[in-house]
């Protein structure tokens, strides 16, 4: 195992039950744990690691709840894979997928705008707060739109994004409009939002 890395994915249900096990079980022991079992640790060790223990325990609360608070965009259908991987605009037969691709892409567009339009409602209370508080709050939105931000670089995105930008240019040489030009406007005008919002939160969560 020596110089081995091992990586992967930690999901939800992971998080919550180590957080059950860290804030529910172990850290209310740590809370009460008898002086005579600290044995000769002295004070200031002791307070070292309850202060570490109760800031692992906060973060993983704060990780659990910014899962929860995920979005995760709806994956379009496996049936289209294929098509996508080997589609040309000129090929007929493609109405049906382009009209699912526009749906999904409508849908991708208003669960992100109601995304940032929940941070933007948080920050109003947030403002009331103190300067913790709103250090916790940027935090948690750098998390959020970090999430959001890896959903728009997804490939199931970059798969519904091409085959829509593919077909509006064929329309416009065709001089044709089918709405499509309108959604990757929005998704654009989109994209631009995240990623500033998403730099406003980092640089907010480095200077506080």
């Amino acid at each position: 195992m020596d110089g081995e890395v091992l990586f992967g994915e930690v999901n939800e249900n992971s998080v919550g039950t180590l957080n059950t096990l860290i804030n529910n079980i172990y850290k209310p022991l740590v809370d009460k744990l008898p002086v005579d079992d600290w044995g000769v640790c002295e004070t200031d060790q002791k307070r070292e690691f309850a202060a570490v223990f109760d800031k692992f325990a906060k973060e993983l609360s704060e990780a659990l709840r910014s899962l929860s608070a995920n979005i995760t965009l709806e994956k379009y259908p496996a049936e289209y894979e294929n098509h996508v991987r080997n589609f040309n605009v000129n090929t007929r037969g493609n109405s049906e997928m382009l009209d699912a691709f526009k749906r999904i892409f409508a849908e991708w567009a208003e669960k992100i705008e109601a995304a940032l339009q929940e941070t933007s409602e948080q920050q109003k209370v947030t403002d009331s707060q103190g300067p913790r508080d709103e250090l916790e709050y940027w935090k948690g939105r750098m998390r959020n739109l970090t999430c959001v931000s890896e959903e728009l670089r997804s490939k199931k995105c970059r798969d519904v994004l091409g085959v829509l930008e593919a077909t509006s240019a064929n329309e416009a040489s065709r001089h044709s409009d089918s709405g499509i030009y309108l959604l990757l406007s929005n998704w654009r005008s989109i994209e631009l939002r995240v990623t500033e919002n998403l730099n406003e939160a980092k640089d907010n969560v480095k200077y506080l």
